[in-house]
């Protein structure tokens, strides 16, 4: 869930004492082990799980999963929390980063893989069954679905991943031994080297990470086919063996690693910048930040920043690329962050402020002569945001099947029409919620609604009040964050389902979820229903096939009851409380899952 940058990361705040004794307790109490484990290096275990100095901050994923970070007070992150569907077990754990793993590697069960899989582990992939190894002696611990588990490469001991089982222990084992394992056996969460490990200080392997105590096995993985043939490949043997010699590199083969998680340009040997090398470079991705990301109409609404916010979030991704790419607060003169700003504060181009042992970003210089020189570069960022589109254009191209595409957008009615013309747009066109923010934030800024003593306040004309206002209801103040709300509430919502490569042709009214219902029949057996597939261009006679196959149990195909005889829908029951099947089939058919609605029938009424 950390291939991508996180879609939005709220500021850092310390925690309070009694803060930190309740996530400790939890901790203990989600991993007992911990009570009696000695200290490490003559550090207790409490010391080392939850930190003086542990701060917090709320985030959401690229796939919208909300949550909560924990890291220690240089920005490492410790810990994290899902917050989402009760129904899946990892949502109510809280889960370590491999950061934290490395100090306590055998805190939980781990499963053993090899080598060239953890590549794939690192471009987003989950772990399937044949990328388990179950022999030589290799343990696969007793686990139940859901639970949390650790990834080993083969012939080390410090985890590179962490997930949930998406089978049990036993399932796996027998899945194995079948004569074509296939499914998944893992659910990654974090893995060495995505955006969540970029936040940190993205330290060297142990010097233990190889485990010298195993001899060496032949490499029985086929990247190819992705499943276990059983013998050893010697071809396979002297790559996953290269492979491992790479991974302790941290720089193999001319590529040189990327701080922020993604790999730039080869460079043909290993990059060794020097002190001042590393200062400049760090300075220029300051520049660029403030040239072309927080820029002064932004900044209203960005600052104050704390210091590791910006540090994570915005100077990472904007170096420079090449060996720019290789820039860290560690390796300059100043080794740490809050030295670094107070640094540059001094020479005018900042300011800076300390807020409860931590430094926040409060303004900038927008005149200073090194700003308005600097012309900026292309940014790391950049070139993983081309590599992902590269990559999703080199798929789609690949791939025989069409790529479902849902869309929501916003039509003008005569309430807000006006405001249309007045922007330049069309009333007849159809526009996506951020299109709209920021034609509400251009038409403030230039019609100068904004109160001048509070910035959070607008004072609507004539032709915004018209648009954002209730009916009846006289309108002449109102805080900015009401204002896109009022507008989406003003129009008229309208949908689109087909492929990408279709015109879009907007219906009115929202998107039909897809309705998921389990309840018990006859003869107090369980059964899945699934309804709504005809909106989302799905076959019903197809899935209801897929669904067979992949649940083993009857299914049969009726007329939805209650639904017009014109729109001819249909409904798929399954024997069995299969909803989590049924949810991955539609998400791999490309249906997002707020289009998903899941009603259970099943509870004991009280």
């Amino acid at each position: 869930m950390f291939k991508k940058p996180v879609a939005s990361l709220k500021s850092f705040s310390p925690l309070r004492s009694s803060d930190r004794r309740r996530l400790r307790d939890e901790i203990l109490a989600n991993f007992p082990s911990l009570r009696e484990m000695p200290p490490i290096n003559d550090t207790p275990i409490n010391a080392i799980i939850a930190p003086e100095g542990l701060q917090s901050a709320k985030f959401t994923s690229y796939i919208e999963e909300p949550g909560t970070l924990y890291t220690d007070a240089e920005g490492t992150p410790l810990w994290f929390k899902i917050s989402g569907n009760s129904s899946n077990k990892k949502d109510s754990l809280i889960v370590p980063t491999v950061y934290m793993l490395w100090q306590l590697p055998n805190l939980i069960p781990a499963l053993t893989t090899w080598n060239p899989v953890v590549d794939k582990l690192r471009n987003g992939a989950d772990l399937m069954i044949p990328g388990v190894i179950t022999t030589h002696g290799v343990h696969v611990p007793d686990l139940e679905e859901g639970a949390l588990v650790t990834i080993l490469a083969r012939g080390n001991k410090y985890p590179l991943a962490i997930g949930t089982m998406a089978l049990s222990g036993q399932e796996i084992i027998s899945s194995k031994h079948s004569q074509s394992p296939k499914g998944k056996a893992v659910h990654i969460l974090h893995v060495h080297q995505d955006q969540l490990w970029a936040m940190g200080n993205k330290p060297d392997f142990p010097a233990d990470y190889a485990d010298t105590s195993k001899p060496p096995l032949g490499d029985e993985y086929d990247e190819d086919s992705d499943e276990d043939k059983g013998e050893k490949l010697e071809d396979t043997k002297e790559s996953s063996d290269r492979n491992l010699n790479n991974v302790n590199d941290n720089h193999s083969e001319g590529v040189t690693e990327v701080s922020s998680g993604q790999l730039a340009e080869p460079t043909g040997e290993t990059v060794s910048l020097s002190t001042e090398e590393v200062d400049n470079y760090l300075h220029d991705a300051l520049l660029h930040v403030l040239k072309f990301k927080i820029t002064e109409s932004v900044s209203k609404e960005l600052l104050p920043m704390n210091a590791s916010t910006l540090y994570s979030s915005y100077i990472l991704p904007n170096r420079a690329r090449g060996k720019a790419a290789e820039a860290d607060i560690k390796k300059s003169s100043w080794k740490k962050l809050a030295k670094w700003l107070k640094a540059v504060e001094k020479q005018d181009l900042i300011k800076c402020k300390e807020i409860k042992g931590e430094i926040f970003l409060l303004g900038v210089n927008w005149n200073h002569p090194q700003l308005k020189a600097f012309r900026g570069h292309k940014t790391v960022e950049q070139q993983a945001a081309q590599q992902a589109k590269a990559e999703a254009q080199s798929a789609q191209a690949s791939s025989d099947i069409k790529a479902l595409e849902v869309l929501e957008a916003y039509r003008p009615n005569s309430t807000t029409g006006d405001f249309f013309e007045a922007i330049g747009r069309s009333k007849d066109g159809y526009y996506v919620p951020h299109e709209l923010k920021g034609f509400m934030s251009e038409y403030i800024k230039e019609k100068q609604l904004s109160d001048p003593k509070n910035q959070r306040i607008i004072r609507p004309d004539e032709i915004l009040r018209e648009a954002l206002a209730k009916k009846g209801e006289v309108l002449d103040r109102l805080p900015r964050d009401q204002a896109i709300d009022r507008l989406l509430n003003n129009m008229v919502l309208h949908h689109f389902v087909g492929y990408k490569d279709q015109e879009p042709r907007f219906v009115k009214g929202g998107v039909k979820p897809i309705q998921i219902t389990q309840e018990i029949r006859t003869g107090r057996k369980t059964v899945t229903k699934v309804s709504g597939l005809e909106y989302f261009m799905i076959d019903v006679d197809i899935f209801g096939h897929e669904i067979q196959v992949l649940c083993a149990s009857s299914v049969s195909i009726n007329p939805l009851v209650g639904a017009s005889p014109k729109l001819h829908l249909r409904e798929v029951m399954v024997q069995g409380p299969q909803v989590k099947n049924v949810t991955a089939v539609l998400q791999e058919k490309g249906v997002p899952s707020k289009y998903i609605e899941f009603l259970d029938k099943t509870s004991k009424k009280k």
